[in-house]
């Protein structure tokens, strides 16, 4: 590498670094369990000064804890694609939905989203059945929800094949700050994994709370693994 190239490559990484600390991908809103309202959250986000801001509800079987039906589903994806308009350019809003069920998915809407997080698919047959059956009908990013790192050595290979990004939920720090996962962070850092930041807020007070996500890529040198949301994912 020339000095001119890692000039450019710390610049890169240091423009990601930056929009990183104006970003939260994991909010949830009165859509599901949240407690907040949806233009409430938005209005925050902008008060805070993010930049990219996730709205993430739960999509699923419960009705007191999701999204459950398609007209639900049509009017959230409507609600948030009228205030990405609305918004822009103050911030961008990026339309997602957190799942724990693979079975009987609405693909069509799910293909109207910027991005996907699923829980609970860090190993064994639940991460097979998503590679096996779900991913291939999707046409947007996938990522795993408040992942457990210490579950993912035997499923790097994996990950880095199927371009399945990671969440660092500060909701949850141990997942990704144990001892336990150090060693696995070692061999995740050497792959081409990628690594989003959440705070999984369910009100306004914790909206942009990603800061430790944020320091822990800094510290284990992982800023040039951040992923990012792209408008050329846009449907």
């Amino acid at each position: 590498m020339t000095g001119g190239e890692g000039l450019a490559s710390t610049s890169k990484i240091s423009q990601q670094v930056k929009r990183a600390r104006q970003m939260d991908l994991h909010v949830h809103t009165t859509y599901s369990d949240g407690n907040s309202e949806l233009r409430a959250v938005v209005d925050k986000a902008i008060a805070l000064g993010i930049k990219d801001l996730g709205i993430t509800d739960h999509y699923g079987d419960l009705e007191w804890y999701s999204i459950t039906s398609i007209t639900q589903l049509d009017e959230y994806i409507a609600e948030l694609t009228g205030l990405k308009q609305l918004y822009q350019p103050k911030i961008n809003i990026w339309i997602g939905l957190e799942m724990s069920i693979l079975n009987g998915l609405p693909f069509l809407q799910l293909n109207k989203l910027d991005y996907a997080l699923f829980e609970d698919v860090e190993m064994g047959p639940r991460l097979s059945h998503l590679v096996s059956q779900v991913k291939p009908q999707l046409k947007i990013p996938v990522g795993i929800a408040h992942a457990q790192v210490i579950f993912l050595e035997k499923s790097a290979d994996i990950l880095e094949k199927e371009k399945i990004f990671i969440e660092l939920n500060t909701h949850y720090p141990d997942r990704y700050r144990s001892n336990w996962a150090r060693s696995i962070w070692q061999n995740l850092a050497s792959r081409d994994i990628r690594l989003s930041v959440g705070s999984d807020a369910h009100d306004t007070k914790r909206i942009g709370d990603t800061g430790d996500a944020i320091r822990f890529m800094e510290e284990n040198g992982l800023s040039q693994k951040l992923w990012l949301p792209s408008k050329q994912q846009q449907k």
